[in-house]
């Protein structure tokens, strides 16, 4: 197994076909506290993928749950963020407010909605990177999602209007109020 990516929660190992996500020890937790925050949180990980899977969203297979890693599928693709350009982002934004309606619409955040958690296969995007995520109602925390989306295309792709043809994505009946706690949260922000 070869270590593709280090993160502050965990070693993404590729092996073959295949990813491992394992769960890094923090040593300056107690020990008990440690190993159940770890089992939580890869069992909390795998329940949100296999969720968001029967939305109909694309996410990586899960092949294997252990008490501290995740075995999945590897999506051989190109992060969106490097994938972006001025003839298909329009297009993959609209994709995106799709899908994302339908993840907030099941009461589910995915935690840190970038274009990094987000790879293009065959002009397919599939999310990845649920470690954050939670199930919840709160429309602070679905605004929240938002927020963390839209800083992300302001910084990453300043050139393109991505939020516009999110939005064309994204709204309708059932966001409607996510959108107006997320206008309020915008409006504070601005002035902080």
């Amino acid at each position: 197994m070869k270590v593709i990516a280090l993160g502050a929660e965990a070693k993404i190992y590729l092996d073959r076909d295949k990813i491992v996500k394992e769960r890094i020890s923090k040593k300056y937790r107690e020990k008990e506290l440690d190993v159940f925050l770890r089992k939580r949180r890869t069992k909390k990980e795998a329940k949100l993928l296999s969720d968001v899977k029967r939305l109909g969203i694309k996410v990586p297979t899960l092949f294997d749950v252990k008490n501290f890693s995740i075995g999945m599928e590897f999506i051989e693709g190109k992060k969106l963020k490097e994938y972006l350009n001025k003839n298909n982002y329009r297009k993959l934004c609209k994709k995106i407010g799709e899908a994302i309606s339908k993840i907030h619409s099941a009461d589910i955040i995915h935690g840190d909605l970038t274009t990094s958690n987000i790879i293009v296969k065959n002009e397919e995007l599939y999310f990845i990177d649920f470690g954050l995520g939670v199930e919840t109602k709160s429309l602070e925390q679905k605004a929240s999602d938002l927020l963390t989306l839209v800083q992300n295309f302001r910084a990453v792709h300043p050139e393109f209007n991505c939020w516009k043809y999110f939005l064309s994505g994204y709204k309708n009946r059932e966001t409607e109020k996510i959108l107006e706690v997320f206008e309020k949260m915008l409006k504070r922000r601005r002035y902080i």
